[in-house]
């Protein structure tokens, strides 16, 4: 296996519930978060998390933010989070495997993204 790329990325939770609770936070989460990222109630520390693996996936790839819908993160069986990849992110990607890993300490959710061919 070879390593194409890594990326990670830090989010304030505090910073993310003023995005969502704000006068724009609906329009942020529906340009942002797939509907099944988003939850009922929403999330603040969820949502960071998976804001944080979108931008590293990003800059995984090397290609600076496009699109949030464009990449879903969801939970396998177990509930490890992987990524979904959708329009001109999945053509970027190329079909290659994506890793990320999400944690939380406090304030802030970090997010890391390893792109193997």
């Amino acid at each position: 296996m070879s390593v194409a790329g890594v990326g990670i990325d830090i989010v304030s939770i505090k910073r993310m519930k003023k995005l969502i609770s704000g006068r724009n936070g609906e329009a942020f989460l529906g340009k942002t978060f797939a509907e099944d990222e988003i939850g009922n109630p929403k999330n603040a520390e969820k949502l960071a998390g998976i804001f944080a693996a979108k931008e590293a996936v990003y800059k995984a790839l090397g290609t600076g933010w496009i699109n949030g819908k464009e990449i879903e993160v969801v939970n396998d069986r177990l509930g490890a989070p992987k990524v979904k990849l959708y329009g001109k992110t999945k053509r970027i990607s190329k079909n290659k495997k994506i890793n990320i890993s999400i944690s939380y300490e406090k304030e802030y959710a970090v997010a890391v993204a390893v792109i193997s061919f």
